[in-house]
């Protein structure tokens, strides 16, 4: 015999992918509820990915099954690049250093 129908369960959790981990938040009882925080936390920028699962429980069969109702790309993380302009800067900054370290070992009294 099964337990009663009371016991059985629908939840749906909230994770989302930044750089490269998932990570979940708490259960939430409502779908709609869910799909709007994930709508949400889409539109800050800050996630990769984010994806609604919905978990079904059935203590008395004791059993579990989750199941994906939203998955949804967001925006890539922002890349560094090294460009021509950064290189010209590091090395007219590493030329001034070197002037700089020239002419005080040139000047130094142990010479």
């Amino acid at each position: 015999m099964s337990m009663p129908a009371s016991n059985r369960r629908v939840t749906y959790t909230l994770a989302t992918l930044r750089r490269g981990v998932w990570q979940t938040s708490g259960t939430i009882d409502s779908l709609d509820s869910a799909l709007a925080k994930a709508r949400e936390t889409l539109g800050t920028g800050k996630v990769e990915r984010v994806k609604v699962e919905q978990c079904f429980t059935d203590p008395g069969a004791k059993r579990a099954v989750m199941t994906t109702v939203f998955e949804e790309e967001g925006a890539t993380p922002p890349r560094f690049e090294v460009n021509a302009w950064m290189l010209l800067g590091v090395s007219v900054l590493l030329g001034i250093a070197a002037f700089l370290i020239t002419g005080f070992l040139l000047r130094s009294p142990g010479s």
